[in-house]
């Protein structure tokens, strides 16, 4: 043998006072035949199933071995081309991207304008429908709101129903107060636009994130807001409060300050519908999950422009 351990190890077998196995020999030990010729025997007695096994692969040739299975190169071909393609991403298996939130988005406030042009149209040239679109506009959207908040399952047609109907309330709404604040519309589009990019740039860049406290006081935020907004409403149909935005405090219209922690409010929440996303993309949800967020940030921002256009409203009617 050309290694010299295995050749070390062939020398000692073949000493008279060892075993095959390199053992010192026992009184009476007696290598047989094969045992000293260097080859094994079974014995049939104790190893009935020890019967010597054909090689499968036949006898080596020059080119190989003679009498192997023949494999189809195409195999090999099919096997390289799958290890070679890239592998699979996330649009492969299904799930949520950013592309996809920024994508289910847009869509929906492409529809929400669809729905908000002809109902300013119809406000501005009859006044009468335009307020009753304006209620059964609110009335639909409040309805697919709740449908598509507390569902267990992402309908996608739900959610586009849904800004159609948020538009067409929108719009007449925006199509009167245009009519009575000229110029309010676009300052308070552009008011909304602007706190929905710092707030974009600003989570993206690390410098705000959503936390379980921030929540929690947004959550709280929301509640309050929303329970003093009832009760003042309350109060005023039963002639014991005056309407909110007509009270002042040290020349301050107090509705401005209420509408101004709306914002607030609003933008806290809007850091939590782009941590959703974040948090759907990098768990891995399934690209339907899209919808959900983008319906999330439609409700937001569209409460935002509103409580804007409160603002502005507000203010124009001191002049």
């Amino acid at each position: 043998m050309t290694n010299p351990v295995f050749s070390k190890m062939e020398r000692d077998w073949s000493r008279a006072d060892s075993t095959p196995a390199g053992y010192p020999a026992m009184p009476g030990y007696q290598p047989t035949n094969a045992q000293a010729s260097g080859t094994t025997v079974v014995d049939p007695a104790r190893y009935p199933y020890a019967q010597p096994q054909a090689s499968t692969y036949g006898t080596q040739t020059q080119g190989g071995y003679a009498g192997a299975p023949s494999v189809d190169p195409s195999v090999y071909a099919d096997l390289q081309q799958a290890y070679q393609a890239p592998s699979a991403d996330a649009v492969d298996r299904g799930r949520m991207t950013y592309d996809d939130a920024l994508m289910k988005t847009g869509i929906s406030f492409l529809i929400l304008l669809l729905g908000a042009a002809p109902a300013w149209f119809l406000a501005a040239t009859n006044p009468t429908l335009g307020i009753f679109a304006m209620g059964l506009g609110a009335l639909v959207a409040f309805i697919l709101a709740m449908v598509n908040s507390f569902s267990k399952t992402i309908r996608p047609g739900l959610i586009m129903a849904y800004a159609f109907a948020e538009g067409v309330s929108l719009g007449a709404l925006s199509s009167f107060m245009e009519m009575m604040y000229p110029g309010i519309v676009a300052q308070a589009f552009i008011a909304t636009l602007a706190v929905t990019g710092i707030t974009l740039v600003l989570f993206t860049s690390g410098k705000v994130r959503n936390s379980p406290k921030l929540a929690k006081f947004t959550l709280i935020g929301i509640l309050a807001l929303l329970l003093t907004r009832i009760a003042n409403a309350v109060l005023v149909a039963f002639g014991a409060m005056s309407p909110i935005d007509t009270i002042y405090v040290k020349g301050i219209p107090l509705g401005v300050v209420v509408s101004l922690i709306a914002v607030v409010l609003a933008t806290l929440s809007l850091i939590g519908d782009f941590d959703t996303v974040k948090q759907g993309v990098e768990r891995g949800a399934p690209v339907q999950f899209a919808w959900y967020c983008a319906f999330g940030i439609m409700v937001t921002v569209v409460w935002m422009y509103v409580e804007i256009l409160r603002v502005l409203s507000i203010l124009a009617s001191r002049r």
